[in-house]
């Protein structure tokens, strides 16, 4: 440690420097291009040789290899005439080819580079002539495309099984094919696997027979045209979970010893089924519904025609489902049977009307179950996830200047397009949009669509011009941002709102055209009143008879929009207490909070949360409460902890307690961590107790580090509490745990905490670091973290290896951060060691000469 106190007082500022170093030195981010990954040249729809007719899969699967012995047949037209074809094929060894026709049989010569297999064909071929082309092939070991899950040393109690995901532009790594949107397919898979597995795929199930040495081959046929990446095979040992929709059979399968979780996630799917098809006006198109849930999956879920694959995490136990709900992935899912699968897009620059319509349906699914106002509460859900994302890019809905496919899979395409489809639906009227939703599905089923096709439909079935619409909220970019002022003129009568659009309006954002609804209130009396703002800036005139308590624009949250409005406490407390709507009164809670020491404010939060009608607003409240130190806040808080029947309020509630150091918070805490029945309640609790309780609840964190729990919440909650007690007397029961067997994911949770407590040690960041090779996406990205957080050199050489097999353009990114924020940090330590050092020196000069001075004897005695 450098120490400076014997230097004189002139020298104050040096200190003040020195000191300023050694706090800390903060890493600087670098902005994001606002465009994000769409800068690139526009493309153009993909051009194709051919039409695909017809694909037959053969694959026989060898699950101790990995590896798959297949047989791709295509019967394909061509567009043009030619004499050599070309198929996406990447990673695979292609044995030979051979050429299937009336004409024409025999082997073929190819070439097959990268992910292209060219085929010569015999001679040149007529346009329009039907072709036979089989392609035999093997797979060992795939990155992509198939995936097996197999026990081994990371999972020696793993499931085994395996499944396959296509989209956007993976079916190319498990058969070949021209791997792109706009052709559509029909398809037969027949598989060979273990006898002791069974097997699901798209359409029906034509033959099942047992071909001797322990193996079956199922044969599955999907007689309705679809594209390839909605190609599915999935194999394993699963439970069915039976229901149906009249004759439909409906199905969910779930892993062997799973099936008393399945009625929590699928229960409601006949009904789902019934809803769509009444609301679109198109029955369910295909010959049955199946769901699958796998293990190691790492996306949400996979709408395969007739045959959707989910996360193994959508399968839940009873006090998980108190805050999980599978509902809205499985009502997504099913949507895209009609938006994706019946209905698909022309090219993924289009994507939304595949994602965004899956993502309203769900969300229409939701306001039919439980109603518009948990619908609503969704939706601005979906509108904030957007705005988060427009913060650090924009783009338009619909872009042909994306990166790579997986870039359009972001906010745009799923939550702000459903906000938008919310907004049409508003515009045209209940009677209007879905007459339009029905053309459009009725035109355009089996078929590969684009924006235009939607917008002629609704033209069509309204008779409403649309352009305007489509224009400035699919072909531009951005959202009106809205300032608003109000003043009432008591001798008139009158009320005045004046609005500005004050969005930079360029060549991306546009100057926007839009219906809106203004609330007019005064106590429990309120109005709606309907505008249309087409300028820059607007002034309305309405009369009322009296000064109103509220003006509330947009009161149903139905833009899209960010609005500033100043209002008085007194207007925002009417808002709060007498508004129908559930939007303005949580708003109004978050803008109280910047005032909660004023009595009124105080008395007004307590009581929202409380006795809000709404869940959300309670929670709002909840943890605006841990804004002040009232006792009367406390009270209720702690009371909230034990009493809400939501869940979440309960949650909030705990974690508002961490403000309060007093021994009934301490006693609430300990409560619900005991008898809470949520998961996620008793982990926020432990979060809370450790910073108000540290000295007593270190026992109670090792206690809970054994308890299972969703997602492992509870363990998670517990190591991180000991991490931020830096409790070294931790470490040998913590690794103590290690020798037991353990699923990955609390395993990583256990090293990440032992890494943070005793960064010094080399075995335990070799076990962290080798989680960087975990097959599981949640150990890495968890790895990836903990490593980033430590910040040792020595982690650089595993993440760059990880980075060198990683193909996940989300994983890659978060491994470049990583790698990042770790020479970053040590260039900054350096940095930090040579300025140290130069003060120092500095520091000794000056110490010098002082010395010296007062050694001269001309500087003595006065």
């Amino acid at each position: 440690m450098l120490h400076l106190c014997k230097l004189a007082p002139r020298f104050g500022s040096l200190l003040g420097t020195l000191a300023l170093l050694l706090i800390a030195t903060p890493l600087l981010a670098q902005p994001a291009s606002r465009s994000g990954p769409f800068a690139e040249a526009p493309r153009s729809l993909r051009s194709r040789q051919f039409d695909q007719l017809h694909l037959k899969l053969e694959l026989d699967f060898d699950f101790q290899t990995q590896s798959v012995s297949a047989k791709a047949t295509h019967r394909i037209k061509l567009f043009e005439s030619l004499q050599e074809i070309s198929f996406d094929a990447a990673e695979m060894k292609i044995k030979r080819v051979e050429l299937k026709s009336t004409e024409t049989t025999g082997q073929c010569k190819f070439e097959h580079r990268a992910a292209a297999l060219r085929v010569e064909l015999p001679n040149e071929v007529a346009k329009d002539t039907e072709l036979e082309i089989q392609v035999v092939y093997e797979i060992t070991k795939p990155k992509h495309g198939i995936h097996f899950v197999r026990p081994d040393e990371e999972e020696p109690t793993s499931l085994e099984m395996l499944w396959t995901q296509s989209e956007p532009e993976y079916a190319r790594y498990w058969f070949p094919c021209f791997d792109h949107p706009s052709d559509r397919l029909t398809s037969e898979i027949i598989a060979t696997v273990p006898t002791k597995f069974v097997t699901l795929s798209n359409g029906i199930l034509v033959e099942k027979k047992e071909i001797g040495e322990g193996r079956t081959m199922w044969h599955w046929s999907q007689q309705q045209s679809h594209v390839a990446y909605l190609l599915s095979i999935v194999a394993g040992d699963f439970e069915i979970f039976e229901q149906k929709y009249g004759d439909l059979p409906v199905q969910s399968y779930v892993p062997r010893g799973r099936l008393a979780d399945a009625p929590r996630s699928f229960e409601k799917t006949p009904a789902m089924v019934d809803f769509f098809s009444k609301k679109i006006g198109v029955g369910y198109p295909w010959p049955k519904y199946t769901q699958i849930c796998v293990d190691e999956y790492n996306w949400g879920g996979m709408e395969h025609t007739s045959a959707t694959t989910l996360n193994l995490g959508t399968l839940h136990d009873e006090r998980a489902h108190l805050d999980v709900s599978s509902d809205g992935l499985v009502a997504h899912e099913l949507a895209h049977q009609w938006w994706g699968d019946l209905v698909t897009c022309k090219d993924w620059a289009e994507l939304w009307l595949n994602e965004s319509f899956a993502t309203y349906f769900a969300n229409l699914w939701t306001e039919h179950d439980l109603g518009p106002v948990e619908a609503t509460w969704e939706r601005y859900g979906d509108g904030q996830s957007y705005l988060q994302e427009d913060r650090r890019y924009r783009r338009p809905i619909v872009t042909y200047r994306y990166r790579d496919p997986g870039a359009m899979f972001d906010r745009h395409s799923y939550p702000k397009g459903g906000r938008v489809l919310h907004m049409l639906r508003e515009e045209l009227g209940e009677e209007n949009f879905w007459r339009g939703i029905k053309r459009y599905c009725e035109l355009n089923q089996h078929r590969a669509v684009e924006t235009a096709d939607l917008r002629i439909a609704m033209e069509e079935a309204t008779g409403r011009g649309l352009t305007w619409f489509f224009d400035q909220w699919a072909m531009h970019g951005g959202h009106p941002e809205l300032t608003i002022t109000s003043d009432y003129d008591s001798t008139a009568k009158s009320l005045e709102i004046t609005i500005k659009q004050t969005q930079k309006v360029d060549e991306l954002t546009p100057l926007f055209k839009l219906s809106a609804e203004i609330e007019i209130g005064t106590g429990s009396e309120s109005s709606i009143r309907k505008i249309t703002i087409d300028k820059a800036e607007q002034t309305f005139h309405f009369d009322v008879a009296s000064r109103p308590t509220r003006v509330v624009f947009d009161p149903r949250d139905v833009l899209l929009k960010v609005v500033t409005h100043e209002r008085s406490n007194d207007e925002l407390l009417d808002v709060l207490a007498h508004s129908q709507h559930i939007i303005p009164r949580h708003e109004a809670v978050a803008s109280l909070e910047q005032q909660i020491d004023d009595q009124d404010v105080l008395a007004a939060l307590v009581k929202a949360a409380k006795s809000d009608p709404f869940w959300a607003v309670r929670m709002r409240a909840a943890e605006a409460l841990a804004k002040t130190s009232s006792e009367e806040a406390r009270k209720v808080l702690v009371d909230l902890v034990a009493s809400d029947p939501k869940s979440s309020v309960r949650r909030m509630s705990a974690s508002s307690l961490a403000k309060y150091a007093h021994d009934e918070a301490r006693a609430a805490l300990r409560s619900a961590i005991e008898k809470d029945p949520s998961y996620e309640v008793a982990a926020t609790s432990i979060r809370s107790l450790v910073k108000i309780d540290a000295k007593q609840c270190r026992e109670l964190l090792l206690a809970s580090c054994e308890r299972e729990s969703h997602r492992d919440v509870i363990l998670k909650a517990a190591v991180d509490g000991l991490v931020e007690l830096k409790d070294q007397s931790a470490i040998t029961p913590l690794a103590a745990m290690l020798d037991k067997p353990l699923a990955s994911p609390r395993r990583t949770a256990i090293i990440i905490a032992l890494a943070k407590l005793d960064p010094t040690s080399d075995d335990v960041m070799t076990k962290l670091e080798k989680g960087l090779a975990s097959r599981r996406s949640e150990v890495r990205r968890a790895s990836i973290d903990a490593v980033a957080e430590l910040g040792q050199l020595r982690s650089i050489k595993p993440l760059e290896e990880l980075r060198s097999r990683e193909e996940r353009r989300a994983t890659i990114e978060s491994i470049d951060e990583a790698i990042g924020k770790i020479r970053s940090a040590q260039n900054q330590n350096s940095e930090l060691v040579k300025q140290v050092e130069r003060l120092q020196k500095e520091t000794a000069d000056l110490q010098r000469k002082l010395e010296k001075i007062g050694s001269n004897p001309e500087n003595k005695g006065e």
